[in-house]
């Protein structure tokens, strides 16, 4: 999550952290390109991290270097998804005959309850 460009550090101090929107899985980096913005579907709110958090299941996000959770965009009522990370709004499928969604951002739809039906997809 972090790089130095200093050789002979003495201390941590020296090392600079990837800004949000970005992240390094690299241990012992000496320059900022090691920094990598996170991809779309994912986000980081905070400096010097070494992964980036995928948007939760139920929602997606197109940009990439995303340095906040509200890139991430709930999928439409009547529509779900189960992929954590997604990075475009084809991950939110309709909802089948038979079940309906009547938030957005859910993982799966809601069956619909004994004794009833519905026929729209």
């Amino acid at each position: 999550g972090s790089y130095s460009t200093e050789a002979g550090a003495s201390s941590s101090a020296t090392c600079t952290p990837c800004t949000a929107g970005s992240y390094s899985a690299a241990a012992g980096a000496s320059n900022s390109s090691t920094c990598t913005p996170c991809a779309a579907g994912s986000y980081s709110e905070s400096s010097g991290v070494a992964e980036c958090t995928p948007c939760p299941v139920g929602s997606y996000s197109t940009e990439a270097g995303a340095s906040s959770s509200a890139t991430c965009t709930p999928c439409t009522a009547g529509s779900y998804s189960a992929a954590a990370g997604a990075s475009n709004s084809s991950t939110c499928t309709p909802c089948a005959a038979g079940s309906y969604s009547e938030s957005s951002g859910v993982a799966e739809c809601t069956p619909c309850p004994v004794g009833s039906y519905s026929t729209e997809a």
